[in-house]
């Protein structure tokens, strides 16, 4: 009952504040995969025969509202992983990656990288976006370290998956330092093609 309540808190808190201040990535298909492009346009899912099933999009703004408002320019994207198969699955994000239409690469970021990119730049700590609720934690203003344990907390972790498992959190990447770009971002051996993303909608 308590769990309910705090997600039923969580989720109205989300709903009213604005979404994160990164670019939106739409997921690109280029016809020679047998990636699914989700009916809002937001995800990639896949499948991988008796091993996984995967998707990879632009987070929906309950699974971003604990990150502070900030112009630190940054690639985030919510991983779901369903293991399927009947071993267990090694996890590693370390090993994504994502190269830019240019031929430039950015390694994902760890959760601390991304944590300091966001603190060193102008990141209003104090305004009223902040978001007041982690974990159980309701009302208050949340300090930095909140806010970086919520950045760990929330992001993709490496593990062993058994049989059956599930994880599912955010990853980053650098974003390209201009106006539009496009980038195709590889899950380590999960997937043996990128999965293409544009920071501007598709005609």
């Amino acid at each position: 009952m308590k769990r309910t309540i705090l997600t039923l808190v969580a989720w109205t808190i989300a709903s009213s504040l604005p979404a994160i201040a990164q670019d939106r990535l739409y997921p690109i298909r280029d016809g020679s995969d047998s990636a699914i492009v989700t009916s809002d346009r937001s995800s990639f899912v896949v499948e991988k025969s008796f091993v996984h099933k995967l998707t990879i999009g632009w987070p929906a703004d309950d699974q971003t509202w604990f990150l502070p408002d900030t112009k630190t320019q940054l690639i985030i994207l919510w991983v779901r992983i369903h293991n399927i198969s009947k071993q267990n699955l090694e996890l590693d994000p370390t090993k994504f990656t994502s190269t830019d239409e240019e031929g430039k690469a950015y390694p994902a970021l760890t959760p601390e990288d991304a944590s300091n990119r966001i603190f060193s730049g102008d990141t209003p700590i104090a305004s009223k976006t902040l978001r007041g609720i982690s974990l159980g934690r309701v009302g208050g203003k949340p300090t930095e370290e909140q806010f970086r344990e919520d950045i760990e907390r929330y992001s993709l972790q490496a593990r062993s998956m058994p049989p059956g498992g599930v994880s599912e959190g955010l990853i980053y990447f650098e974003a390209p330092a201009r106006k539009k770009f496009t980038v195709g971002v590889r899950l380590g051996d999960l997937w043996s093609k990128p999965f293409m993303f544009a920071n501007s909608k598709p005609k």
